[in-house]
This record gives structure tokens, C-alpha cells and sequence, in this order.
């Protein structure tokens, strides 16, 4: 009988899909494996994944998880720490407490059909940028809507992720599916550091991001290197990802753009 593994999420969208990365590294050491994880709208998608099964719990279920009775089910149960530690990525540490080696990258899937849930219909000699709301969020003084207007001068822009408006914790009965469909199908992801630019590099669609609010993060943690941690880069080390010099010129961003669309 082949043992079993639970790996426990407590956290935010890119927190379940680092604990993910732990869950197929199990499966790969020989595990039954079972991720649990608080959001319903990723779900879907990690569902495509057959490394692991993955079940989302609500209050109730939190209740169970942290008693003994969960441990009695599996005979390996890693939980995500309650503050990570920030000296590698999120990934690898999640990995090293599961036993595993810690490596830092990860991937997503979508099934075919819900890739054809969203057909991007634009002239081949303008590329397709998906755009996430968030950037308003962390926009950090920027000026989003100046940005969107020059990177519209050359480039299809499309729009991901919650209305600006609506908290993260409201928005998880809304389908993540169609968003990840986009990104999937994009030339380029433009977002800041959070689930939507997880998803994008998890799918293997190029990033450039903002990272403003990881300097942010740094100034306020007092432990680890944030800006060597968070981020697609740190993810994958030898991608095409780009991280933005934080608090960079729209005129910066949309002369990187340019460049990656023009090939130089």
C-alpha cells in the first residue's frame, strides 16, 4: 500500500500554489498525495494536475486540520509555515520541510477545454498583454491608466484578475479559469507580485512585474531577502521573466516592453 501525504495551505492564492510544488514532489518521492488549500477558485485548475488530489476546505474543515485526527489519516503531513522565512523561494522552503529537494520551480495546467475558453481574436503584428487589476492596488503612485494608453499604442491589452474595487477575500466564487485561459493564451503577462503573476509563470507565459511591493515587504519583514525570494525570477532563475527596477518611469516599462516584443 502506497503511504500517504497531506500538504496543508493556510495562506493566499500563491501561497496554495507554492504548497502545491511540495505536493507533486511527494508524488514524485512515492506519496499518495492530497493538498488542501483554502481557495475554491484555483481549484479547477490544479485539478488538471495528476501528481496530487486536491481538496479545498472552509471553516469546518480548518477545525479538523489542525487537530490530531489528520495526522492519524497520512503518514506524512506537511503544513505551510505560519510565517515563511524568506531566505529562498517560497517553493524550496515548502519542499525542504516536506523532505524534498528544494527546488524552486513549479507548473501549472489547463485542459484544452478550458484553454478554449477564452479565444483571443487580434492582428498577429500586435502582440497580446495581459494586464492584471491588481497593478491599481499596488500601483505605488504610478499612473496605471497612462501606462495602459502607451502599451495600447502598440500592443492588444486584456484585463485579469478582481475589479480594483473588490477585496481578494471576496472574489473566491469567482472562476479563475477563464483569467488563466488569457494569461495562457498572452504573449506577455504585466502585473505586480501576487497570485495572478503565480499563475502566469506557472502556465509558462512570459512576466514582467512590478516590484515595488516586494521592497515594500522588505522594509516591514525585518528577516530574509524579499527581493531574492519572491518573484517569477526567483522561481525560475533561468527564464525570460523580468522584474522591474522598483518604482521605475512608465516611459522605462514601456521602452522594456517594446524591446521584448521587437525580439532585441
Amino acid at each position: 500500500m502506497k503511504k500517504k501525504a497531506a500538504v496543508i495551505s493556510f495562506g493566499w492564492l500563491g501561497d496554495a500554489i507554492a504548497c502545491s510544488a511540495a505536493a507533486a514532489s511527494l508524488f514524485e518521492r512515492g506519496y499518495e498525495t492530497t493538498l488542501f488549500m483554502r481557495w475554491p477558485q484555483l481549484k479547477p485548475i490544479l485539478d488538471n494536475d495528476p501528481r496530487f488530489v486536491t481538496r479545498h476546505y472552509g471553516r469546518f474543515l480548518t477545525y479538523k486540520i489542525q487537530r490530531p485526527l489528520i495526522r492519524a489519516r497520512y503518514d506524512i503531513v506537511v503544513r505551510e509555515p505560519k510565517g515563511w522565512a524568506y531566505e529562498e523561494p517560497h517553493t524550496s522552503e515548502i519542499r525542504r520541510i516536506a523532505g524534498c529537494d528544494p527546488v524552486a520551480d513549479y507548473s501549472l495546467k489547463l485542459s484544452q477545454k478550458q484553454i478554449a475558453m477564452t479565444k483571443i481574436i487580434s492582428p498577429k503584428t500586435r502582440p497580446v498583454i495581459a494586464v492584471a487589476r491588481d497593478t491599481y492596488k499596488r500601483a505605488y503612485g504610478r499612473d496605471v491608466d497612462g501606462l495602459v494608453n502607451e502599451l495600447s499604442r502598440f500592443a492588444d491589452v486584456r484585463w485579469v484578475g478582481l475589479s480594483p474595487e473588490k477585496d481578494s477575500k471576496k472574489g473566491k466564487n469567482v472562476s479563475l479559469v477563464r483569467d488563466a485561459s488569457l494569461m495562457y493564451q498572452a504573449d506577455l503577462f504585466v502585473g505586480p507580485e501576487g497570485g495572478l503573476l503565480w499563475v502566469a509563470a506557472g502556465l509558462g507565459t512570459q512576466c514582467v512585474y512590478f516590484t515595488e511591493h516586494i521592497v515594500e515587504i522588505a522594509k516591514n519583514l525585518k528577516r530574509g531577502e524579499p527581493c531574492k525570494v519572491v518573484g517569477s525570477k526567483n522561481h525560475f532563475p533561468c527564464s525570460s521573466h523580468i522584474d522591474l527596477p522598483a518604482y521605475c518611469s512608465n516611459d522605462f516599462v514601456v521602452q522594456t516592453i517594446l524591446n521584448i516584443c521587437s525580439g532585441k
